[in-house]
């Protein structure tokens, strides 16, 4: 089970400019590997520059923000599950299923 997201632990983020449009990200958000002929993953290679530069202005206010880029999906941001707790050399989780009596 995916507990980030519904931990409140996780969000996937659109970019967009002042105008509402989303910026060339390389690929659209939740794009499958396959689709996205794994430009999906946070430091692809085969990205054109402005999605390259956009990815990476994109990643600094989440990341000055204590948030985790999970890698393998440039839009997922993260603090607190277990994704967040591997990179940042945490113990645990700081979320989990609490049993209700």
């Amino acid at each position: 089970m995916r507990r980030g997201h519904s931990a409140g632990a996780a969000v996937d983020v659109t970019p967009i400019d002042r105008l509402g449009h989303e910026l060339d990200m390389g690929t659209r958000v939740d794009a499958s590997p396959e689709e996205s002929g794994g430009a999906r993953y946070t430091d692809a290679p085969d990205l054109g520059d402005r999605a390259r530069t956009n990815r990476a202005t994109f990643s600094g206010a989440p990341s000055a923000a204590g948030l985790i880029d999970s890698g393998t999906e440039w839009w997922h941001r993260s603090h607190g599950d277990r994704s967040w707790a591997l990179q940042t050399g945490q113990p645990a989780d700081l979320y989990r299923p609490v049993e209700l009596t």
